[in-house]
């Protein structure tokens, strides 16, 4: 028994029961009488073999099998198009090519009627093979986004990580490329990270990076990104209107917010000690490497740390 739905659509005036021999296997079909309603029909419940009586006599034979393709072409689903008929028109000859799968000539002979039948059947395989193989496709699709998505995030802190600080800072140097400004690359360093790790644990660890990261989503602009670069190291990705907004002072307010404060834990209060460095660059500097302003930016921490400053660098031509 054929499990795949089949739709038959004859002329208003024909029997329902035609073909009927042919569709004895079948055990979910549809009947339509005229064009119009089939199409309705069909866009509500698609069918794997759709039978087409021509000559039809409110629409062509390949106009109506046209339109089932547009329909099954937004819900991408196959149908496997057989039309049924006297003699084969020029059309529905080059309709074999384009949009119609199969011409049965049926003139109520017995082996006729079993030639159709023995096509429904190949059709219905054949539908079921590529709608299962375009499920599955759909599935693979959906999974590799989620993957994608999954490489992007930091679980710890829900950030972006390292791949998407960098995939940003791309845009964005794209970005004042086009629009003018600058681009603003931010890197602050926790540095005793390592020391709560060898004092503590790295739960107690991932409990300061986990406040901090929220005090920093505090301190930004909505449009602003932040990103966890790093163990111990976030990334900022900011875009201004000018090269002379990517200076100390314009990032004071995020330093004095987060350098020295005590952040509820487990274990209680500890403090984040903390190092920041700024590497920007302006749309007319010249298109710069992504990684030269990354480089630029970790090669400073070290020092702004030790200096108990925001270390900044302009990228020049």
């Amino acid at each position: 028994m054929l499990k795949q739905p089949v739709a038959i659509i004859l002329n208003r005036e024909s029997d329902e029961h035609l073909f009927a021999d042919a569709l004895t296997d079948c055990s979910t079909k549809q009947v339509y009488k005229g064009a119009v309603k089939a199409l309705q029909g069909l866009e509500e419940n698609p069918a794997h073999v759709i039978i087409i009586q021509s000559p039809l006599d409110d629409m062509s034979d390949i106009e109506i099998a046209e339109a089932i393709q547009e329909i099954n072409a937004d819900r991408q689903h196959f149908s496997y198009i057989i039309i049924v008929g006297k003699h084969p028109n020029a059309a529905v000859l080059n309709g074999i090519e384009a949009c119609v799968d199969a011409f049965i000539p049926i003139d109520d002979q017995p082996e006729q009627l079993r030639m159709l039948a023995q096509q429904i059947k190949a059709g219905a395989r054949m539908a079921s093979t590529i709608n299962d193989l375009t499920i599955e496709t759909q599935n693979l699709q959906a999974r590799c986004a989620v993957l994608e998505q999954n490489q992007l995030i930091d679980p710890l802190t829900g950030l972006g990580n390292r791949r998407f600080a960098e995939q940003t800072l791309s845009d964005s140097v794209r970005q004042i490329e086009s629009r003018g400004g600058a681009v603003c690359f931010l890197m602050v360093s926790v540095e005793n990270y390592s020391d709560v790790i060898a004092h503590y644990d790295q739960k107690m660890a991932d409990q300061l990076i986990l406040a901090v990261s929220k005090k920093i989503q505090q301190l930004v602009r909505p449009m602003d990104i932040v990103t966890y670069f790093e163990p111990g190291r976030f990334a900022l990705v900011l875009i201004q209107p000018s090269i002379e907004q990517c200076t100390a002072q314009c990032y004071q307010r995020i330093y004095d917010g987060v350098n020295l404060k005590s952040y509820n834990t487990p274990v209680g209060y500890l403090p984040a000690n903390i190092g920041m460095s700024i590497c920007a660059s302006e749309a007319h500097s010249g298109p710069p490497n992504i990684q030269v302003i990354i480089r630029t930016a970790q090669q400073n921490l070290d020092n702004a740390f030790e200096s108990d400053k925001i270390l900044v660098k302009h990228l020049t031509p």
